[in-house]
């Protein structure tokens, strides 16, 4: 048996810039925070049964992979010729559909495993490559490039991606101290709302009316969020935050829903929170703020609206093989 594990991020600048129909005309710019937790995978063969067994939030044994309904376990295994006697099973630190990279991370976390138990081994950039090949070309999935890379590589990173799709991967270098003081206001924060992102990333297509305008701005922002995080002045980035949250909901209403507009307003209003957004492409999941004051007067306000915060640190491993 192979174990692996894989983080989830959040986006910090430049999300939904790392999308083939904007950054084949325009390229792309994202900076993104692999955190602490995880979607944790383990893959055996069977030397018994020549089912394919893969276990998540359903359990799916069938005798032809093509019958596999799970299309990323089904795509990352076509690719290496696993098409009998083999277990996948999974599970997460967070709920899937929330925003957090969950499928990247989870297409990462395999394909790692894969290439481990084949021997095969490849480079960090390869593997969050051939994740990006499995959604984008071979699935036709509405996805960027962001996920797969910061569920591969880990840390505080910054995306360039040019407009042939190569992605050039760099560290943002924070010192220890600004490091915790930058976590330590972005309070996050779970709105028990799922939804199908690949449903809501549709509407953001560059082709769309005005999103080709409002994605230029975002990249805009991305290399602003760069410079002020690389000064230190995080409360800047909490003032950017709230212009992002109002760019971000002209895409489309579903962006954001009723709870997290008025929790968003109260936070802003009652306790100075400068800024905020959803994390991933929108529409429930967890909603992200910062807070350079009132810490605890938050957490209590949200504990009385039964929203439970999620505590995190930054991941600096990436893509893990256990054991």
């Amino acid at each position: 048996m192979i174990a692996t594990r894989s983080p989830y991020r959040i986006t910090l600048g430049g999300g939904g810039t790392d999308r083939p129909d904007f950054y084949e005309k325009h390229g792309g710019f994202v900076i993104s925070m692999a955190i602490d937790k995880y979607i944790y995978l383990s893959l055996k063969p069977d030397s018994l049964e020549k089912e394919i067994k893969v276990r998540y939030l359903n359990t799916e044994v069938v005798d032809n992979l093509d019958d596999l309904k799970h299309d990323r376990a089904r795509e990352a295994l076509r690719l290496h010729n696993l098409s009998e006697s083999i277990e996948v099973n999974s599970c997460g630190d967070v709920p899937g559909q929330t925003g957090l990279g969950s499928s990247g991370s989870y297409l990462v976390a395999l394909l790692n495993a894969i290439r481990h138990h084949k021997k095969n081994y490849c480079s960090t950039q390869e593997l969050a490559e051939e994740a990006c090949g499995i959604e984008i070309d071979t699935l036709g999935l509405p996805v960027g490039k962001q996920d797969q890379y910061i569920a591969a590589f880990g840390g505080l990173k910054v995306l360039d991606i040019n407009t042939a799709g190569n992605v050039k991967v760099k560290p943002l270098n924070l010192d220890a101290k600004n490091l915790s003081l930058l976590t330590n206001n972005l309070h996050i924060y779970f709105l028990k709302k799922k939804r199908n992102a690949s449903n809501i990333l549709a509407k953001q297509h560059c082709s769309l009316k005005g999103n080709e305008e409002r994605l230029l701005k975002i990249k805009e922002m991305g290399y602003c969020t760069l410079d002020i995080l690389q000064s230190g002045n995080f409360d800047e980035y909490g003032l950017l935050l709230d212009e992002y949250w109002n760019l971000k909901k002209q895409f489309s209403s579903d962006m954001s829903f009723d709870l997290a507009d008025k929790i968003y307003s109260e936070l802003k209003n009652r306790f100075g929170v400068l800024g905020g957004k959803i994390i991933g492409a929108g529409g429930g999941g967890f909603l992200m703020v910062y807070a350079n004051k009132n810490h605890v007067e938050i957490e209590k306000f949200m504990k009385q609206n039964s929203i439970t915060r999620l505590n995190y640190k930054p991941d600096h491993e990436g893509s893990k093989i256990l054991f």
